[in-house]
């Protein structure tokens, strides 16, 4: 059966285009530099606190979760970590503490840290997705604040960033503050949640303004709060059941309140379950394969010029 060439160009030019969008769906990255707090936090405070806390067991290998936390599941191994428990956005905002009233590195300490222990020069940019995820603890430690106040401090670590020569970044907005357990007892679920919501339109409106300002610069926001939102409307479909903690921690000692911590949203009264870390990681994943078109990958520039080769020689 002889296919004509007019066949064969097309079948040419799918497979080459087929290829194309196939690798563009792949995460981009092999490298991961985070700060945080302690939903991000793989061990940082309990190594601060001499393994001390979160107490091992029951919690997992000094995360503050029952397993492994979101920023370990989304599938890039060189994982540089900086995030702390009860870490703020800036300790010369707001002080961030864990237990034993030790304070910890804010977000632009952690960073700052980044930048002395760091080569800049050996840095793959490209190669290199920058994490951020934190705010909640400033409300925590002062509820006072502004989410213009706080959303600003988190802009300017992203700028911190940014000198060095940072080119992509992942930036999580805040989950629904007045739904975790803690705060129930602030008795303010209305407050809480317009803050939260104040915060969350902040942060996009900065992200976007970031965006137009540095176009070479690839900034996704990943909305957290509308995840978890939908988690408590349709707990079942994702195998929660239940939206209050599995746990208690009363004078650091941890008090086992259920035997199926994987079917709680909260594995304690600030932190989310294992299984939540997951459905957070899968849809990060789906977030950062999301294909774009500011930055591409050499391999991708080399399949679009096969592409406009084979249209020409054919």
């Amino acid at each position: 059966m002889c296919i004509s060439r007019v066949a064969y160009k097309f079948l040419l030019l799918i497979l080459i285009f087929n290829v194309y969008y196939t690798e563009s769906d792949e995460i981009p990255y092999d490298t991961v530099v985070c700060f945080g707090d302690s939903h991000s936090d793989t061990g940082n405070v309990y190594n601060l606190t001499g393994l001390k806390w979160p107490v091992v067991p029951p919690y997992y290998n000094g995360r503050f979760s029952n397993g492994k936390v979101w920023i370990e599941k989304l599938g890039i191994s060189n994982i540089i970590n900086y995030a702390y428990g009860g870490a703020t956005t800036d300790n010369n905002l707001v002080t961030g503490f864990t237990e034993f009233s030790l304070s910890v590195p804010g977000i632009r300490q952690q960073i700052n840290k980044y930048k002395t222990l760091t080569d800049v020069s050996k840095i793959n940019f490209l190669r290199t997705i920058y994490i951020i995820w934190a705010g909640g603890n400033d409300y925590f430690f002062n509820i006072s604040l502004s989410s213009s106040t706080v959303v600003r401090s988190l802009i300017n670590g992203i700028n911190d960033l940014i000198e060095i020569g940072a080119k992509n970044f992942l930036i999580l907005n805040q989950p629904p503050l007045q739904i975790y357990p803690a705060t129930l007892a602030f008795n303010m679920p209305d407050y809480l949640n317009k803050l939260t919501l104040a915060h969350n339109s902040n942060l996009s409106n900065s992200i976007q303004l970031l965006q137009s300002n540095y176009t070479n610069i690839l900034f996704k926001l990943f909305d957290v709060y509308s995840l978890i939102s939908n988690i408590l409307i349709n707990g079942s479909t994702y195998g929660i059941n239940s939206t209050t903690n599995c746990w208690d921690t009363p004078n650091y000692t941890v008090v086992q309140l259920c035997s199926t911590p994987d079917t709680y949203l909260f594995i304690d009264r600030y932190h989310f379950t294992t299984r939540v870390h997951q459905l957070i990681a899968d849809n990060a994943q789906k977030l950062l394969q999301t294909s774009n078109g500011t930055i591409k990958s050499p391999q991708s520039i080399f399949y679009v010029l096969s592409f406009f080769i084979a249209l020409y020689i054919l």
